[in-house]
């Protein structure tokens, strides 16, 4: 497949009311890739007054019906209408995307649009199968309870997988008749500004769906502040999470939903009878990505019993994800994003060695620019899990291992942590199975799996990592809120 940017016709403004706009103060951002340097400035960076702007706009159309309003059978097909155009545009989406993130292309191309579409036509087809409820009537009584849009919504989102996790959202929100104002990431922001234009042509009227690129410490903030937005919904560090809710609390009290970090357990029982299964299912989800995934399973616990053996099968399985020119379509890992994150995944291996641990890195290399920020897939072994590399999110291709005596401690090992976002348990005794199930605190258990669930389950984490679900037909309880009609009748 020919990859040719040059020939991309980059659109890099907001998309506000309709239209593209360059800002009132017609800032832009400037940073180049992090593979060969390729300049991607010049995308606007909204302030203040573009956010009033966009909210007048969303509170405008919300409030005149012209969305809210419309039936569900013409929702859904708009809806329908949008999968279809993202998929005709699913080769300019996912090079726009890789040329920011500089993750591998193919990833985009042959996993991640396709999962954004899927996301959209199953959320399009659940609208109308969504229904409210009623008391059982009463003598001369009766109620309804219903479900009606919170209005405005704000929608802050990250950069490592922006069109499925951006559509998590954006769908239910728009399904429920709510208003949007998307915020993408800095380092992701072409193919959501892309996107916009496609809502349109897919008849989502003007003013409902806006994108507004810049700063977070800008444009996230004064969306959490504004008093007239209704709920605010974020993806990305559990840092910024809590500052969502203070935001939250310090203006009108809008609904808010998270969806955090994570450090999720990895946990192999002596009673795992194919450990090379286990660890090739690992390796793939802890390197395919550079491990830039909130649920990675960062933190492996294995019975000391078998884990020479185990650790023996991750360093095979780790030749395969080794990081090259993510714009070549055979390469399925490409680049960390930034210099920054690069620098911070290295300080960690750094540190990780400084506290005694013993660090692999995969031996093969590739072919790539000088100065590009790639990371050999990286594998700790001989710390405790109060290392801070044990402890604290990592965003990169890093895993650590760590002992325990037997499941229990594993599983305890597992919960010491303040995230709760995924988790993992290997073995083939049921009863083991069962109790992983039931003991290890998060908020998706895989049993001798990962990452094989679907849009009809919901996904989202638990302590720190979050506050509400995204996917399945539970999503849609987040971007509504209930209304109680009870209504009392005199007889005839």
């Amino acid at each position: 497949m020919e990859l040719n940017y040059n020939e991309l016709n980059i659109e890099k403004r907001a998309f506000i009311d309709g239209e593209y706009v360059s800002g009132i103060k017609r800032e832009t951002m400037s940073r180049r890739n992090s593979y060969d340097g390729y300049d991607l400035s010049g995308i606007t960076a909204c302030g203040h007054e573009d956010v009033e702007i966009a909210v007048r706009a969303a509170r405008k159309s919300y409030e005149t019906g012209v969305w809210k309003d419309m039936p569900l059978k013409k929702k859904k097909e708009v809806m329908l209408n949008l999968a279809d155009l993202i998929e005709e545009n699913r080769k300019e989406l996912a090079m726009l995307d890789t040329l920011e993130t500089c993750r591998a292309f193919q990833n985009y191309y042959e996993d991640s649009l396709p999962k954004a579409i899927e996301t959209i036509r199953y959320s399009a087809e659940c609208i109308d199968k969504y229904y409210d409820a009623a008391i059982p009537p009463q003598k001369g009584a009766y109620a309804t309870i219903n479900r009606i849009p919170l209005g405005v919504i704000a929608i802050i989102t990250p950069w490592n997988d922006p069109m499925v996790v951006d559509a998590w959202k954006y769908v239910p929100a728009l399904l429920m008749g709510n208003s949007v104002i998307l915020k993408p990431a800095e380092q992701s922001s072409l193919s959501l500004i892309k996107l916009a234009d496609l809502t349109l042509k897919a008849g989502i009227p003007k003013g409902v769906f806006n994108v507004l690129p810049g700063y977070g410490e800008i444009v996230g903030k004064a969306l959490g502040m504004h008093n007239d937005i209704n709920g605010i919904f974020f993806t990305g560090s559990s840092e910024v999470g809590k500052m969502i809710i203070q935001y939250s609390g310090m203006s009108n009290m809008k609904k808010v939903g998270l969806e955090c970090g994570g450090k999720s357990p990895f946990i192999v029982s002596r009673n795992c009878h194919d450990l090379k299964r286990a660890a090739k299912i690992l390796a793939k989800n802890i390197f395919y990505n550079q491990g830039q995934i909130c649920s990675a399973p960062s933190r492996v616990i294995v019975e000391r019993v078998i884990v020479e053996e185990f650790v023996s099968y991750l360093k095979e399985e780790c030749e395969e994800y080794v990081p090259g020119n993510p714009f070549e379509h055979r390469n399925k890992v490409g680049c960390i994003v930034s210099k920054e994150q690069y620098q911070k995944v290295k300080g960690y291996i750094e540190l990780a060695e400084f506290e005694g641990g013993v660090v692999y890195q995969a031996k093969n290399k590739k072919e790539k620019v000088e100065g590009a920020c790639c990371i050999q897939p990286t594998i700790i072994t001989g710390l405790s899990n109060n290392a801070r590399s044990s402890q604290e999110e990592i965003f990169g291709p890093v895993v650590s291992v760590i002992e325990a005596e037997n499941l229990k401690e594993a599983i305890s090992i597992g919960n010491d942590s303040r995230y709760g976002l995924a988790g993992a348990i290997f073995t083939d005794d049921l009863n083991e199975a069962y109790y992983g199930a039931n003991h290890i605190e998060a908020g998706l258990v895989h049993i001798n799996s990962w990452g094989e669930d679907e849009n009809n389950t919901p996904f989202g984490g638990i302590k720190e990592s979050g506050i509400g679900k995204d996917r399945s037909i539970y999503a849609f309880d987040e971007y509504s809120q209930l209304k109680t009609v009870w209504m009392t009748f005199q007889g005839i």
